[in-house]
C-alpha cells in the first residue's frame, strides 16, 4: 500500500528538485511564448477608444411638453418624481432610430468617404446593428452623466464616432420634441377657440341677468367664494385639457399622467369643499354656495361661469404660446461636458495583459509536462502498473473504435 502511494504522488522535494532539473525547459518555453505572443501582437489590428461626456438635462430643458405641462401643480401637495431626462436620454442612446442614423452617417477614411457600416466591413445595417454593442458603449451615472465611448479601428475615426452619437442623439430629440409640442398646439388651439366661444357667451349672459335684474350684488364673502371656485374650476379644466395633450404621446401608466391626474383629484375636492362646504367648521371667509339666496345663486353662477372661463383662457392662452416656442425652438437640447478628441493611445491589443496571460499559462503547461513525463517514466520502471495501463489504453481504444462505427 506505501508502494502504491509512493507511485501515485510524487513527494514535494522531488518535484522542486525536478523542477530545478528543467529549469532551462521552463525558461526557454516561457520565453519562446513571450516572443510569440509578442510579435502577434503586433499583427493583430489596433483599436482606440474615443469618451465623450453628457451633461443631464437641466430642469428647464426637460424634454418634450413635459416641463410645460408639470407648470400648473398645487402647492404644497408632493406628487412624487417625475422620470429623470437623463435616463430617457440613455434609453434613447440605445434605440434603432439614433444608432441607424449613424451607421448611415458618412465618415472620412482615407481619400475615400464612406457610410459607417461600410467603413467597419459589415454587409448591411441590420448585420451592423447587431454588432454596435460590442463596439459603442452607454454609460449613465448617478449623478445623471451619460458616457459614450466609441472603439474604432483609427484614432479620428473614434473621436468622430463617438461625437456623431451626439449629433444623432439631440437631432432625434428635437424631432420629437418638435412633433410633440406641434400635436399639442394644435389640439390647444382648438381648446382655446372653444373657450373663447363660452367666455363670449358667459359674459354676455352676465350682463343681460344683471340688467334684467338691475345690477344684483352679493356680499364679499360670497363673491369670495365664487372667485375661489371660478379660478379652480379653471384649473380643473385646464389640467383636463393638459391630459388630453398627454395621452396622445403618453400612456395611462406615465408618472407625469398620474402626476395629473392626482392633481386634478385634488383640485375637484377643493371644488366640492367651496361649492357644498365639508362638513366641518369653516376656516377661511369664504361660504358656499348652499348659503346664498336663490336669486344671488343664478348670478353667482353667471359670475363663476365667467371666472372659469377667463382662468381657461388665461392658461390656455399660456401654453399656447409655449407650444409654439417649442415647435419653433431649434436649440440643441444636448449639453456637451466633454467632446470626443482622438485618443493619444491604443486601447487594444493590451500587449501587457497578454504577455502575462500567455507567460503563466506556458509556465503552468510546461511544468504539469514535466510532472507527467516523471510520472510516465516512473510508470515505465514498473511492469504491473505498466501492463494495467496498457490494459486500461486497450479498452479505451475498444470503445473508441465502437462509437465510431456506432456514429
Amino acid at each position: 500500500m506505501n508502494d502504491e502511494k509512493h507511485i501515485l504522488t510524487v513527494p514535494l522535494f522531488d518535484s522542486l528538485l525536478l523542477l530545478v532539473r528543467n529549469s532551462r525547459l521552463i525558461v526557454r518555453n516561457v520565453a519562446v511564448t513571450l516572443i510569440a505572443v509578442l510579435a502577434l501582437t503586433f499583427l493583430l489590428p489596433k483599436r482606440y477608444t474615443a469618451v465623450t461626456t453628457l451633461l443631464p438635462p437641466a430642469d428647464e430643458d426637460k424634454l418634450g411638453m413635459t416641463s410645460m405641462l408639470s407648470e400648473a401643480a398645487i402647492p404644497g401637495i408632493n406628487l412624487g418624481a417625475q422620470t429623470s431626462s437623463a435616463d430617457l436620454l440613455f434609453e434613447m442612446l440605445n434605440s434603432r432610430s439614433v444608432n441607424e442614423r449613424v451607421l448611415l452617417q458618412k465618415f472620412a477614411v482615407a481619400k475615400d468617404s464612406l457610410q459607417l457600416y461600410r467603413v467597419l466591413g459589415f454587409s448591411s445595417v441590420d448585420r451592423a446593428l447587431l454588432k454596435m454593442p460590442k463596439r459603442v458603449h452607454f454609460l449613465l451615472s448617478k449623478k445623471g452623466l451619460i458616457s459614450i465611448s466609441a472603439e474604432m479601428p483609427t484614432r479620428q475615426l473614434a473621436a468622430d464616432v463617438a461625437n456623431a452619437y451626439v449629433e444623432a442623439l439631440d437631432q432625434v430629440n428635437q424631432e420629437k420634441a418638435v412633433s410633440r409640442a406641434r400635436n399639442s398646439r394644435i389640439y390647444i388651439e382648438s381648446q382655446l377657440a372653444q373657450t373663447l366661444d363660452k367666455l363670449t357667451q358667459a359674459t354676455r349672459q352676465l350682463a343681460n341677468f344683471q340688467q334684467q335684474n338691475q345690477a344684483v350684488s352679493l356680499e364679499d364673502q360670497t363673491k369670495s367664494a365664487i372667485e375661489r371656485a371660478g379660478e379652480l374650476k379653471g384649473q380643473i379644466i385646464a389640467k383636463e385639457v393638459q391630459l388630453g395633450v398627454l395621452r396622445q404621446s403618453m400612456k395611462a401608466a406615465n408618472p407625469v399622467v398620474e402626476k395629473l391626474q392626482r392633481e386634478l383629484a385634488e383640485l375637484q375636492r377643493l371644488y366640492q369643499e367651496v361649492q357644498f362646504g365639508n362638513g366641518s367648521e369653516r376656516k377661511d371667509y369664504a361660504l358656499p354656495f348652499a348659503q346664498v339666496p336663490e336669486l344671488g345663486i343664478h348670478l353667482a353662477g353667471l359670475m363663476r361661469e365667467v371666472k372659469i372661463q377667463e382662468t381657461v383662457y388665461s392658461l390656455l392662452n399660456q401654453q399656447y404660446y409655449q407650444a409654439k416656442i417649442e415647435e419653433a425652438r431649434n436649440t440643441p437640447t444636448v449639453q456637451v461636458l466633454d467632446r470626443a478628441v482622438p485618443p493619444a493611445f491604443r486601447s487594444a491589443p493590451k500587449r501587457k495583459m497578454l504577455l502575462l496571460a500567455f507567460g503563466l499559462l506556458s509556465l503552468l503547461l510546461t511544468i504539469l509536462w514535466i510532472w507527467l513525463s516523471a510520472y510516465w517514466q516512473s510508470l515505465l520502471g514498473q511492469p504491473e502498473r505498466k501492463a494495467k495501463f496498457d490494459r486500461l489504453t486497450e479498452a479505451w481504444r475498444r470503445e473508441s473504435a465502437w462509437l465510431r462505427r456506432r456514429s
